[in-house]
């Protein structure tokens, strides 16, 4: 186990030094995987509403660090079935259950998905390894395509403004 964490953490350190905002023309994102409490989770169930995926695990300081500001996006968008905030991480459900007791993460979790992860996210460099920044942020719209993918703190800014554009339209105004 500590060998894969320590294989983890170079994978994601040598990905996250080419990642950055990347151009977003990439094929609709797809896959299904179990919640914490082990309900089945489907991209594909999820058309029509914008989806904000953050991939992530918990020996991942960046990670940590930016959960007290994703779970503030989840709160400033409770009121609204439109968006869905899900989290894939490469962390056992074993260590996220202890994990999340002491850390609340308001994203909708996916537990053990490093695999799905490595095959629907990772990049594969010129030795043929995949890399997969951490933490990485995608917002994806309604008809399935990516409309951002960015690393790092400095995501959640722009999920936010990428939010904000998606709902403009859709907000009311405020009686004076």
């Amino acid at each position: 186990m500590r060998k894969f964490v320590i294989l983890l953490v170079l994978v994601v350190f040598a990905g996250s030094i080419a990642a950055q905002k990347a151009p977003v023309n990439e094929p609709p994102i797809d896959f299904s995987a179990r919640d914490m409490s082990g309900k089945m989770v489907s991209i594909a169930d999820l058309r029509g509403k914008v989806v904000v995926l953050n991939l992530w695990f918990i020996n991942c300081p960046n990670c940590l660090e930016e959960i007290k500001l994703l779970n503030q996006l989840v709160k400033d968008y409770r009121n609204n079935k439109d968006v869905v905030f899900i989290a894939p991480a490469a962390s056992p459900q074993r260590d996220l259950e202890s994990f999340l007791k002491k850390n609340p993460f308001d994203y909708q979790v996916l537990p053990d998905s490093i695999m799905m992860i490595l095959m629907k996210f990772g990049t594969p460099d010129k030795n043929g390894e995949i890399n997969v920044p951490f933490p990485m942020h995608y917002v994806i719209g309604r008809d399935g395509k990516t409309l951002l993918k960015i690393q790092g703190q400095k995501g959640v800014a722009a999920v936010k403004d990428e939010l904000a554009k998606q709902f403009s339209a859709t907000k009311t105004p405020k009686n004076p």
